[in-house]
Protein backbone atom coordinates (compact mmCIF):
# COMPACT_ATOMS: atom_id res chain seq x y z
CA UNK A 1 0.00 0.00 0.00
CA UNK A 2 1.08 3.57 -0.59
CA UNK A 3 0.20 6.52 1.60
CA UNK A 4 0.81 9.95 0.12
CA UNK A 5 1.61 12.17 3.09
CA UNK A 6 0.77 15.83 2.49
CA UNK A 7 3.86 17.82 1.58
CA UNK A 8 4.53 21.20 3.20
CA UNK A 9 6.61 23.05 0.59
CA UNK A 10 8.81 25.73 2.09
CA UNK A 11 8.68 27.78 -1.15
CA UNK A 12 6.47 28.03 -4.26
CA UNK A 13 7.84 25.00 -6.11
CA UNK A 14 6.39 25.91 -9.50
CA UNK A 15 7.87 29.40 -9.31
CA UNK A 16 11.21 27.93 -8.27
CA UNK A 17 11.11 25.46 -11.17
CA UNK A 18 10.52 28.25 -13.66
CA UNK A 19 13.32 30.35 -12.19
CA UNK A 20 15.89 27.59 -12.89
CA UNK A 21 14.35 26.66 -16.28
CA UNK A 22 13.59 30.02 -17.90
CA UNK A 23 16.44 30.97 -20.23
CA UNK A 24 15.92 34.65 -19.34
CA UNK A 25 16.22 34.05 -15.60
CA UNK A 26 19.37 34.93 -13.68
CA UNK A 27 18.92 31.58 -11.91
CA UNK A 28 18.85 29.52 -15.12
CA UNK A 29 20.53 26.15 -14.68
CA UNK A 30 21.04 26.54 -10.92
CA UNK A 31 19.29 23.31 -10.07
CA UNK A 32 18.88 22.04 -6.54
CA UNK A 33 20.56 19.03 -5.00
CA UNK A 34 18.73 15.83 -4.10
CA UNK A 35 18.92 16.81 -0.43
CA UNK A 36 17.70 20.35 -1.02
CA UNK A 37 14.63 19.17 -2.92
CA UNK A 38 13.78 16.70 -0.19
CA UNK A 39 14.06 19.39 2.48
CA UNK A 40 11.86 21.76 0.49
CA UNK A 41 9.08 19.22 -0.01
CA UNK A 42 9.08 17.35 3.29
CA UNK A 43 5.80 16.93 5.18
CA UNK A 44 5.32 18.57 8.56
CA UNK A 45 6.73 16.53 11.45
CA UNK A 46 3.26 16.21 12.97
CA UNK A 47 1.98 14.70 9.71
CA UNK A 48 4.70 12.05 9.64
CA UNK A 49 4.23 11.26 13.32
CA UNK A 50 0.45 10.99 12.96
CA UNK A 51 0.68 8.51 10.09
CA UNK A 52 3.35 6.40 11.81
CA UNK A 53 1.36 6.27 15.04
CA UNK A 54 -1.75 5.23 13.14
CA UNK A 55 0.07 2.40 11.35
CA UNK A 56 1.86 1.15 14.46
CA UNK A 57 -1.44 1.17 16.37
CA UNK A 58 -2.75 -1.30 13.76
CA UNK A 59 0.21 -3.63 14.17
CA UNK A 60 2.40 -2.46 11.29
CA UNK A 61 5.95 -2.28 12.60
CA UNK A 62 8.44 0.38 11.59
CA UNK A 63 10.65 -2.36 10.14
CA UNK A 64 7.88 -3.21 7.65
CA UNK A 65 7.61 0.38 6.40
CA UNK A 66 9.65 1.96 3.61
CA UNK A 67 9.63 5.67 2.84
CA UNK A 68 11.10 8.28 0.57
CA UNK A 69 13.99 10.16 2.20
CA UNK A 70 11.71 12.97 3.41
CA UNK A 71 8.79 10.66 4.28
CA UNK A 72 6.37 12.19 1.78
CA UNK A 73 5.46 8.65 0.67
CA UNK A 74 5.07 5.77 3.07
CA UNK A 75 4.76 2.23 1.69
CA UNK A 76 4.21 -1.17 3.24
CA UNK A 77 2.91 -4.63 2.42
CA UNK A 78 0.07 -5.91 4.56
CA UNK A 79 -2.83 -8.31 4.54
CA UNK A 80 -6.31 -7.51 3.34
CA UNK A 81 -7.60 -7.87 6.88
CA UNK A 82 -5.21 -5.25 8.26
CA UNK A 83 -5.94 -2.90 5.36
CA UNK A 84 -9.65 -3.23 6.07
CA UNK A 85 -9.14 -2.26 9.70
CA UNK A 86 -6.94 0.67 8.75
CA UNK A 87 -9.44 2.07 6.29
CA UNK A 88 -12.72 0.98 7.91
CA UNK A 89 -13.74 -0.89 4.78
CA UNK A 90 -13.94 -4.29 3.14
CA UNK A 91 -11.90 -5.46 0.14
CA UNK A 92 -13.36 -7.86 -2.41
CA UNK A 93 -12.26 -9.43 -5.67
CA UNK A 94 -14.38 -8.04 -8.49
CA UNK A 95 -14.42 -9.70 -11.90
CA UNK A 96 -15.51 -7.98 -15.10
CA UNK A 97 -18.42 -9.92 -16.57
CA UNK A 98 -17.11 -9.94 -20.16
CA UNK A 99 -13.32 -9.78 -19.90
CA UNK A 100 -13.01 -11.77 -16.64
CA UNK A 101 -10.37 -9.25 -15.53
CA UNK A 102 -10.20 -9.35 -11.72
CA UNK A 103 -9.37 -6.48 -9.37
CA UNK A 104 -9.14 -6.18 -5.60
CA UNK A 105 -11.05 -3.09 -4.50
CA UNK A 106 -13.04 -1.52 -1.69
CA UNK A 107 -16.33 0.25 -2.35
CA UNK A 108 -15.36 3.10 -0.03
CA UNK A 109 -12.88 3.86 2.72
CA UNK A 110 -12.57 6.20 5.67
CA UNK A 111 -9.60 7.76 7.40
CA UNK A 112 -9.68 8.61 11.11
CA UNK A 113 -10.09 12.33 11.74
CA UNK A 114 -6.64 12.61 13.34
CA UNK A 115 -4.86 11.42 10.15
CA UNK A 116 -7.24 12.61 7.42
CA UNK A 117 -5.75 16.10 7.28
CA UNK A 118 -2.24 14.68 6.89
CA UNK A 119 -2.89 12.39 3.88
CA UNK A 120 -3.48 13.13 0.20
CA UNK A 121 -4.66 9.62 -0.66
CA UNK A 122 -4.22 5.91 0.05
CA UNK A 123 -4.04 3.28 -2.66
CA UNK A 124 -5.21 0.88 -3.83
CA UNK A 125 -8.74 1.51 -2.60
CA UNK A 126 -11.79 2.45 -4.67
CA UNK A 127 -12.48 3.05 -8.40
CA UNK A 128 -13.23 0.21 -10.79
CA UNK A 129 -12.38 -0.40 -14.43
CA UNK A 130 -15.29 0.79 -16.57
CA UNK A 131 -16.76 -1.40 -19.29
CA UNK A 132 -15.87 1.26 -21.85
CA UNK A 133 -12.16 1.26 -21.09
CA UNK A 134 -11.36 -2.07 -19.49
CA UNK A 135 -9.85 -3.47 -22.70
CA UNK A 136 -8.06 -0.34 -23.82
CA UNK A 137 -4.29 -0.60 -23.63
CA UNK A 138 -2.61 2.71 -24.25
CA UNK A 139 0.38 3.49 -26.42
CA UNK A 140 1.17 0.04 -27.76
CA UNK A 141 3.39 0.24 -30.86
CA UNK A 142 1.63 -1.26 -33.86
CA UNK A 143 3.14 -3.62 -36.44
CA UNK A 144 2.73 -2.29 -39.97
CA UNK A 145 3.31 -3.20 -43.57
CA UNK A 146 6.13 -1.56 -45.56
CA UNK A 147 5.28 1.91 -46.91
CA UNK A 148 7.67 2.47 -49.80
CA UNK A 149 6.03 5.81 -50.65
CA UNK A 150 6.99 7.26 -47.27
CA UNK A 151 10.76 7.25 -47.79
CA UNK A 152 13.21 9.56 -49.54
CA UNK A 153 13.55 9.21 -53.30
CA UNK A 154 17.28 10.05 -53.06
CA UNK A 155 19.11 6.71 -53.49
CA UNK A 156 22.09 8.06 -51.52
CA UNK A 157 19.94 8.99 -48.53
CA UNK A 158 20.03 6.92 -45.33
CA UNK A 159 16.24 7.21 -45.56
CA UNK A 160 15.93 5.67 -49.02
CA UNK A 161 14.71 2.32 -47.68
CA UNK A 162 11.19 1.57 -46.53
CA UNK A 163 11.91 1.76 -42.79
CA UNK A 164 13.19 4.25 -40.23
CA UNK A 165 16.54 3.42 -38.63
CA UNK A 166 19.13 5.34 -36.59
CA UNK A 167 21.12 6.52 -39.63
CA UNK A 168 17.97 7.91 -41.21
CA UNK A 169 17.02 9.75 -38.01
CA UNK A 170 20.49 11.28 -37.74
CA UNK A 171 20.20 12.51 -41.32
CA UNK A 172 16.71 13.92 -40.80
CA UNK A 173 17.62 15.75 -37.60
CA UNK A 174 21.10 16.94 -38.53
CA UNK A 175 22.96 14.89 -35.91
CA UNK A 176 26.70 14.33 -36.19
CA UNK A 177 27.81 14.12 -32.58
CA UNK A 178 29.18 11.49 -30.22
CA UNK A 179 28.87 11.95 -26.48
CA UNK A 180 32.03 12.38 -24.42
CA UNK A 181 30.97 13.82 -21.05
CA UNK A 182 31.65 11.25 -18.33
CA UNK A 183 28.80 12.27 -16.03
CA UNK A 184 26.02 12.07 -18.64
CA UNK A 185 23.10 9.61 -18.45
CA UNK A 186 19.74 8.70 -19.99
CA UNK A 187 17.02 6.18 -19.15
CA UNK A 188 13.83 4.63 -20.42
CA UNK A 189 11.16 3.33 -18.07
CA UNK A 190 9.46 -0.06 -18.25
CA UNK A 191 6.08 -1.22 -16.92
CA UNK A 192 3.43 -3.90 -17.41
CA UNK A 193 5.68 -6.93 -17.86
CA UNK A 194 7.56 -5.27 -20.73
CA UNK A 195 11.18 -6.48 -20.53
CA UNK A 196 14.28 -6.04 -22.70
CA UNK A 197 16.49 -8.66 -24.30
CA UNK A 198 20.20 -7.88 -24.57
CA UNK A 199 20.70 -10.31 -27.45
CA UNK A 200 18.06 -8.42 -29.42
CA UNK A 201 19.81 -5.17 -28.51
CA UNK A 202 23.15 -6.43 -29.81
CA UNK A 203 21.53 -7.76 -32.99
CA UNK A 204 19.92 -4.35 -33.51
CA UNK A 205 23.27 -2.62 -33.10
CA UNK A 206 25.00 -4.99 -35.53
CA UNK A 207 22.27 -4.51 -38.09
CA UNK A 208 21.48 -0.82 -37.77
CA UNK A 209 24.04 0.97 -35.57
CA UNK A 210 27.36 -0.88 -35.76
CA UNK A 211 29.33 1.71 -33.79
CA UNK A 212 27.18 0.93 -30.73
CA UNK A 213 27.94 -2.79 -30.83
CA UNK A 214 28.97 -4.10 -27.41
CA UNK A 215 27.18 -1.41 -25.39
CA UNK A 216 24.92 -2.59 -22.58
CA UNK A 217 22.46 -0.71 -20.36
CA UNK A 218 22.23 -0.76 -16.59
CA UNK A 219 19.03 -2.55 -15.52
CA UNK A 220 17.04 -1.44 -12.47
CA UNK A 221 14.27 -3.77 -11.31
CA UNK A 222 13.33 -7.23 -12.56
CA UNK A 223 13.96 -8.15 -16.20
CA UNK A 224 12.67 -11.41 -17.68
CA UNK A 225 14.83 -11.51 -20.81
CA UNK A 226 13.15 -14.71 -22.01
CA UNK A 227 9.91 -12.76 -22.41
CA UNK A 228 10.95 -9.52 -24.13
CA UNK A 229 8.33 -6.90 -24.93
CA UNK A 230 8.08 -4.98 -28.19
CA UNK A 231 7.65 -1.71 -26.26
CA UNK A 232 10.67 -2.24 -24.04
CA UNK A 233 12.93 -3.41 -26.87
CA UNK A 234 11.88 -0.43 -28.99
CA UNK A 235 12.64 2.03 -26.18
CA UNK A 236 16.06 0.69 -25.27
CA UNK A 237 17.21 0.16 -28.86
CA UNK A 238 16.42 3.67 -30.04
CA UNK A 239 17.36 5.64 -26.95
CA UNK A 240 20.80 3.99 -27.01
CA UNK A 241 21.26 4.42 -30.75
CA UNK A 242 20.29 8.11 -30.70
CA UNK A 243 22.05 8.81 -27.39
CA UNK A 244 25.32 7.57 -28.82
CA UNK A 245 27.77 6.57 -26.05
CA UNK A 246 25.61 8.03 -23.26
CA UNK A 247 25.34 5.74 -20.21
CA UNK A 248 21.85 4.24 -20.38
CA UNK A 249 19.48 2.67 -17.83
CA UNK A 250 16.41 0.48 -18.31
CA UNK A 251 14.28 1.29 -15.25
CA UNK A 252 11.52 -1.26 -14.68
CA UNK A 253 8.74 -0.83 -12.11
CA UNK A 254 6.39 -3.67 -11.19
CA UNK A 255 2.73 -3.23 -10.36
CA UNK A 256 -0.29 -1.32 -11.58
CA UNK A 257 -1.77 2.06 -10.68
CA UNK A 258 -4.06 2.28 -7.65
CA UNK A 259 -7.50 3.95 -7.91
CA UNK A 260 -7.56 3.53 -11.68
CA UNK A 261 -10.60 3.24 -13.93
CA UNK A 262 -8.43 1.24 -16.34
CA UNK A 263 -6.83 -2.05 -15.24
CA UNK A 264 -3.60 -1.55 -17.17
CA UNK A 265 -2.73 1.99 -16.05
CA UNK A 266 1.00 2.11 -15.32
CA UNK A 267 2.30 2.64 -11.80
CA UNK A 268 3.78 6.07 -12.56
CA UNK A 269 3.61 7.08 -8.93
CA UNK A 270 5.48 3.98 -7.74
CA UNK A 271 8.23 4.77 -10.22
CA UNK A 272 8.33 8.41 -9.15
CA UNK A 273 8.57 7.34 -5.51
CA UNK A 274 11.63 5.37 -6.57
CA UNK A 275 12.97 8.36 -8.50
CA UNK A 276 12.49 10.56 -5.45
CA UNK A 277 14.54 8.08 -3.43
CA UNK A 278 17.41 7.87 -5.94
CA UNK A 279 20.14 10.44 -5.38
CA UNK A 280 22.05 9.70 -8.60
CA UNK A 281 19.20 9.48 -11.10
CA UNK A 282 19.64 9.63 -14.90
CA UNK A 283 19.52 13.17 -16.31
CA UNK A 284 17.07 12.32 -19.10
CA UNK A 285 14.16 9.89 -18.72
CA UNK A 286 11.77 8.87 -21.49
CA UNK A 287 8.48 7.08 -20.86
CA UNK A 288 6.46 5.56 -23.69
CA UNK A 289 3.31 4.90 -21.71
CA UNK A 290 0.33 6.91 -20.56
CA UNK A 291 -3.39 7.07 -20.03
CA UNK A 292 -6.41 9.02 -21.08
CA UNK A 293 -6.53 11.96 -18.70
CA UNK A 294 -10.02 11.25 -17.41
CA UNK A 295 -9.12 7.71 -16.32
CA UNK A 296 -6.51 8.93 -13.84
CA UNK A 297 -7.69 9.84 -10.34
CA UNK A 298 -7.42 13.62 -9.96
CA UNK A 299 -5.71 13.70 -6.54
CA UNK A 300 -3.33 11.04 -7.79
CA UNK A 301 -2.42 13.10 -10.88
CA UNK A 302 -1.91 16.25 -8.79
CA UNK A 303 0.61 14.40 -6.67
CA UNK A 304 2.32 13.03 -9.78
CA UNK A 305 2.68 16.61 -11.03
CA UNK A 306 4.39 17.52 -7.76
CA UNK A 307 6.87 14.71 -8.33
CA UNK A 308 7.54 15.97 -11.86
CA UNK A 309 8.34 19.39 -10.41
CA UNK A 310 10.74 17.82 -7.93
CA UNK A 311 12.55 16.04 -10.76
CA UNK A 312 12.83 19.26 -12.79
CA UNK A 313 14.26 21.11 -9.82
CA UNK A 314 17.04 18.51 -9.70
CA UNK A 315 17.93 19.10 -13.36
CA UNK A 316 16.20 15.99 -14.69
CA UNK A 317 14.40 16.12 -18.06
CA UNK A 318 11.20 14.06 -18.33
CA UNK A 319 9.47 13.24 -21.61
CA UNK A 320 6.39 11.19 -22.43
CA UNK A 321 4.92 9.97 -25.70
CA UNK A 322 1.71 11.86 -26.46
CA UNK A 323 -0.32 8.80 -27.52
CA UNK A 324 -1.54 7.09 -30.67
CA UNK A 325 -5.23 7.93 -30.98
CA UNK A 326 -5.19 11.40 -32.52
CA UNK A 327 -7.71 13.56 -30.67
CA UNK A 328 -9.50 10.45 -29.36
CA UNK A 329 -6.84 9.74 -26.72
CA UNK A 330 -4.08 7.23 -26.16
CA UNK A 331 -5.59 4.83 -28.68
CA UNK A 332 -8.29 5.36 -31.32
CA UNK A 333 -11.77 4.95 -29.87
CA UNK A 334 -15.29 6.30 -29.84
CA UNK A 335 -15.69 9.72 -28.26
CA UNK A 336 -17.99 12.74 -28.30
CA UNK A 337 -15.36 15.24 -27.14
CA UNK A 338 -11.59 15.24 -27.63
CA UNK A 339 -9.65 13.13 -25.13
CA UNK A 340 -6.36 14.52 -23.72
CA UNK A 341 -3.72 12.16 -22.37
CA UNK A 342 -1.69 12.08 -19.18
CA UNK A 343 1.15 12.49 -18.24
CA UNK A 344 1.77 14.00 -21.70
CA UNK A 345 -0.71 16.77 -20.90
CA UNK A 346 1.04 17.70 -17.65
CA UNK A 347 2.60 21.19 -17.68
CA UNK A 348 5.76 19.79 -16.05
CA UNK A 349 6.91 17.27 -18.69
CA UNK A 350 7.80 17.38 -22.38
CA UNK A 351 5.18 15.69 -24.57
CA UNK A 352 6.48 14.09 -27.77
CA UNK A 353 4.14 13.69 -30.73
CA UNK A 354 4.73 12.01 -34.08
CA UNK A 355 5.49 12.69 -37.73
CA UNK A 356 5.63 10.46 -40.77
CA UNK A 357 7.17 10.39 -44.24
CA UNK A 358 9.72 12.48 -46.11
CA UNK A 359 9.21 15.37 -46.29
CA UNK A 360 7.78 15.09 -42.81
CA UNK A 361 4.11 15.64 -42.11
CA UNK A 362 2.02 15.07 -39.00
CA UNK A 363 1.37 11.41 -38.28
CA UNK A 364 -2.40 10.92 -38.13
CA UNK A 365 -1.98 8.83 -34.98
CA UNK A 366 -0.25 11.65 -33.04
CA UNK A 367 -2.30 12.39 -29.92
CA UNK A 368 -2.56 16.08 -29.19
CA UNK A 369 -4.90 18.79 -28.06
CA UNK A 370 -5.63 20.46 -24.75
CA UNK A 371 -5.81 19.26 -21.15
CA UNK A 372 -9.11 19.44 -19.29
CA UNK A 373 -7.31 19.81 -15.95
CA UNK A 374 -4.19 21.94 -16.23
CA UNK A 375 -4.05 25.62 -17.12
CA UNK A 376 -1.96 26.99 -19.96
CA UNK A 377 1.59 27.75 -18.73
CA UNK A 378 3.22 31.09 -19.51
CA UNK A 379 6.05 29.57 -21.55
CA UNK A 380 3.63 28.37 -24.24
CA UNK A 381 1.00 31.09 -23.95
CA UNK A 382 2.05 33.05 -27.03
CA UNK A 383 2.64 29.99 -29.21
CA UNK A 384 -0.77 28.48 -28.42
CA UNK A 385 -2.58 31.81 -28.75
CA UNK A 386 -0.98 32.34 -32.16
CA UNK A 387 -2.23 28.95 -33.35
CA UNK A 388 -5.78 29.49 -32.12
CA UNK A 389 -5.94 33.00 -33.58
CA UNK A 390 -4.31 32.12 -36.88
CA UNK A 391 -6.39 29.03 -37.55
CA UNK A 392 -9.63 30.73 -36.48
CA UNK A 393 -12.69 29.35 -38.25
CA UNK A 394 -10.77 26.29 -39.46
CA UNK A 395 -10.46 24.94 -35.93
CA UNK A 396 -12.67 22.08 -34.71
CA UNK A 397 -15.84 23.15 -32.92
CA UNK A 398 -14.80 24.81 -29.65
CA UNK A 399 -17.22 22.62 -27.67
CA UNK A 400 -14.95 19.63 -28.35
CA UNK A 401 -11.91 20.85 -26.41
CA UNK A 402 -10.72 23.34 -23.80
CA UNK A 403 -8.66 25.85 -25.77
CA UNK A 404 -7.73 27.87 -22.67
CA UNK A 405 -5.60 25.12 -21.11
CA UNK A 406 -2.25 23.37 -21.50
CA UNK A 407 -1.67 22.43 -25.13
CA UNK A 408 0.32 19.38 -26.18
CA UNK A 409 2.51 17.90 -27.65
CA UNK A 410 5.52 20.17 -27.27
CA UNK A 411 7.70 18.60 -29.99
CA UNK A 412 7.52 15.68 -32.40
CA UNK A 413 9.75 13.04 -33.99
CA UNK A 414 9.17 10.34 -36.60
CA UNK A 415 6.57 7.82 -35.38
CA UNK A 416 6.02 5.35 -38.21
CA UNK A 417 7.89 2.58 -40.02
CA UNK A 418 10.51 2.01 -37.29
CA UNK A 419 12.45 -1.25 -37.41
CA UNK A 420 13.49 -2.95 -34.18
CA UNK A 421 14.85 -6.43 -33.46
CA UNK A 422 12.35 -8.60 -31.58
CA UNK A 423 13.12 -12.21 -30.61
CA UNK A 424 15.99 -12.21 -33.09
CA UNK A 425 14.10 -10.88 -36.11
CA UNK A 426 13.49 -7.43 -37.65
CA UNK A 427 10.09 -6.17 -36.55
CA UNK A 428 8.28 -3.03 -37.78
CA UNK A 429 6.40 -0.72 -35.38
CA UNK A 430 4.52 2.59 -35.40
CA UNK A 431 3.52 4.99 -32.63
CA UNK A 432 4.70 7.88 -30.51
CA UNK A 433 6.34 5.13 -28.45
CA UNK A 434 8.97 5.40 -31.19
CA UNK A 435 9.16 9.17 -30.86
CA UNK A 436 9.78 9.64 -27.14
CA UNK A 437 12.91 7.45 -26.74
CA UNK A 438 14.30 8.90 -29.97
CA UNK A 439 13.88 12.43 -28.65
CA UNK A 440 15.22 11.32 -25.26
CA UNK A 441 18.42 10.14 -26.91
CA UNK A 442 18.74 13.46 -28.74
CA UNK A 443 18.24 15.43 -25.50
CA UNK A 444 20.96 13.36 -23.84
CA UNK A 445 23.35 14.58 -26.57
CA UNK A 446 22.30 18.18 -25.91
CA UNK A 447 23.05 17.63 -22.24
CA UNK A 448 26.42 16.28 -23.28
CA UNK A 449 27.23 19.56 -25.04
CA UNK A 450 26.62 21.39 -21.77
CA UNK A 451 28.24 18.89 -19.42
CA UNK A 452 31.39 18.74 -21.55
CA UNK A 453 31.63 22.52 -21.16
CA UNK A 454 31.25 22.32 -17.38
CA UNK A 455 27.65 23.58 -17.40
CA UNK A 456 24.44 22.25 -15.87
CA UNK A 457 22.03 19.81 -17.47
CA UNK A 458 18.97 21.21 -19.21
CA UNK A 459 16.46 19.99 -16.63
CA UNK A 460 12.83 20.96 -17.31
CA UNK A 461 12.98 21.52 -21.05
CA UNK A 462 9.85 23.37 -22.09
CA UNK A 463 10.73 27.02 -21.38
CA UNK A 464 13.96 26.50 -23.35
CA UNK A 465 12.21 24.72 -26.23
CA UNK A 466 9.56 27.40 -26.74
CA UNK A 467 12.19 30.16 -26.48
CA UNK A 468 14.10 28.47 -29.34
CA UNK A 469 11.24 27.46 -31.63
CA UNK A 470 13.36 28.39 -34.66
CA UNK A 471 15.65 25.46 -33.83
CA UNK A 472 12.92 23.05 -34.92
CA UNK A 473 11.82 21.88 -38.35
CA UNK A 474 8.31 23.31 -38.63
CA UNK A 475 5.73 20.72 -39.71
CA UNK A 476 2.87 22.36 -41.59
CA UNK A 477 0.83 19.52 -43.08
CA UNK A 478 -1.22 16.64 -41.73
CA UNK A 479 -3.80 16.27 -38.97
CA UNK A 480 -4.80 13.97 -36.08
CA UNK A 481 -8.36 12.75 -36.66
CA UNK A 482 -10.66 11.25 -34.04
CA UNK A 483 -14.10 11.55 -32.48
CA UNK A 484 -15.63 11.56 -35.99
CA UNK A 485 -13.69 14.73 -36.89
CA UNK A 486 -10.51 15.67 -38.71
CA UNK A 487 -9.01 16.70 -35.38
CA UNK A 488 -6.45 19.50 -35.44
CA UNK A 489 -4.30 20.44 -38.42
CA UNK A 490 -0.57 21.09 -38.40
CA UNK A 491 0.29 24.71 -39.09
CA UNK A 492 3.14 27.20 -39.13
CA UNK A 493 4.52 27.48 -35.60
CA UNK A 494 3.24 25.38 -32.69
CA UNK A 495 0.21 23.18 -33.28
CA UNK A 496 -1.59 20.49 -31.22
CA UNK A 497 -0.47 17.70 -33.56
CA UNK A 498 3.31 18.15 -33.86
CA UNK A 499 4.06 20.83 -31.26
CA UNK A 500 6.99 23.04 -32.28
CA UNK A 501 8.06 20.49 -34.90
CA UNK A 502 11.00 18.10 -35.16
CA UNK A 503 14.50 18.86 -33.80
CA UNK A 504 17.40 20.33 -35.76
CA UNK A 505 20.23 19.10 -33.58
CA UNK A 506 22.92 21.50 -34.77
CA UNK A 507 20.71 24.51 -34.09
CA UNK A 508 19.67 23.18 -30.71
CA UNK A 509 23.26 22.32 -29.80
CA UNK A 510 24.34 25.89 -30.60
CA UNK A 511 21.46 27.21 -28.50
CA UNK A 512 22.27 25.10 -25.42
CA UNK A 513 25.96 25.96 -25.73
CA UNK A 514 25.14 29.67 -25.64
CA UNK A 515 23.22 29.42 -22.38
CA UNK A 516 24.95 30.07 -19.03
Amino acid sequence: MTIAVKQQPKLDLEELLLSVSDVNSLDYGQHLSFEEVNRLTSPATESIDAVYSWLIHHGISRDAITTTPNHDFIQFVTTCRVAEKLLHTEYHNFEHEETKYSVLRAQDYKLPWHVHEHIDFVGPTVRFPSSATVRRRTYKPTPHAPHNNLRSSNPNSACSGWSINPACLRELYNIDYTANAKNNSVAVTGFLEQYINLDDLESFFKGYDVKSSGRKPTIIGPNVASNPGVEANLDIQYVMAMGSDVATTFWYTSGRQPNSTVPDNEPFLDWLVSLSSTAQAPWVISTSYGDNEDTVNYDYSVRINNEFIKAGLRGISLMFSSGDGGVSGGQAGDCTTFVPTFPAGSPYVTAVGGTSGIPERAASLSSGGFSNRWGRPAWQSQAVSDYLTKYGTNLPDSSLYNGTSRGFPDVSVQATSFTIVQSGFPFPVDGTSCSSPTFGGIVSLLNDVRLAAGKSTLGFLNPFLYAHASSFNDITSGNNPGCSTDGFHASTGWDPVTGLGTPNFKKLAAAVASLP
